[in-house]
C-alpha cells in the first residue's frame, strides 16, 4: 500500500473530479447505450490516469539516500553482511524502503578470462560449468520514516562459495 500524501489526495480529487464533469457530460446523450459506454470509456481514461500519475508522484515525493554502508564477509555461512545507514531527503514521510543487494562474481584472471572459459562439446547441454554468477536479495530496511530522518539497516545475504571476487551492488527503493 502506497503512503499518500497532500499531493497525492489533490491530484487523486483533481481526477474525480474530471470523472464527475465527464460523466454529467455523458448523461446529456439520449442514446442509453452510447451514455453507458462514454461513462465506462471516462471511468477507463480517469482511472489509468490517476493510477500512472500517484505512481509518478510517488517515485518523485518519496527520495531517500545510501548515506554510508560496510560489507562484511561471513566465511562460515557463505554470506556478506551489509550493515550502514539511510536517510529521507525528502519533504514527505516514506512508508517503507526496500535494499536490493545485489552480489556478483567478477573473475581475478586478465582480459580474456571473463571472455572465454574452455568447456567440452556438450557440456552445455548437461549443465556442466554453468555456475550462478549473481545473486540478488530484497529486504525492507526501514519503515515511517520521517523528512531528514536516519534509520540504521543491517542485510545478510547468501551467494555461493566458488564466488572469488564479489562486486556489490545497493539499489534503495521507497513508497
Amino acid at each position: 500500500m502506497m503512503h499518500m500524501t497532500v499531493i497525492h489526495w489533490i491530484v487523486a480529487g483533481i481526477f474525480l473530479l474530471l470523472f464527475v464533469i465527464l460523466t454529467l457530460l455523458a448523461s446529456r446523450e439520449k442514446s442509453v447505450r452510447t451514455m453507458l459506454t462514454m461513462i465506462f470509456a471516462s471511468f477507463l481514461l480517469t482511472l489509468t490516469a490517476t493510477v500512472i500519475s500517484l505512481i509518478v508522484l510517488d517515485k518523485y515525493t518519496k527520495k531517500a539516500k545510501i548515506l554510508t554502508y560496510k560489507t562484511q564477509r561471513d566465511m562460515a555461512h557463505e554470506s556478506v553482511i551489509v550493515r550502514g545507514i539511510l536517510q529521507n531527503v525528502g519533504s514527505f514521510e516514506i512508508g517503507y524502503c526496500t535494499l536490493e543487494v545485489t552480489v556478483s562474481n567478477t573473475s581475478r584472471g586478465g582480459r580474456m578470462s571473463s571472455f572465454f572459459s574452455p568447456t567440452k562439446s556438450f557440456d552445455f547441454m548437461k549443465g556442466i560449468g554453468n555456475k550462478v554468477n549473481s545473486i540478488t536479495s530484497e529486504e525492507d530496511v526501514a519503515k515511517n520514516l520521517s523528512p531528514g530522518e536516519k534509520k540504521k539497516f543491517y542485510v545478510t545475504v547468501r551467494f555461493p562459495g566458488y564466488f572469488e571476487n564479489p562486486k556489490y551492488r545497493l539499489k534503495l527503493y521507497c513508497h
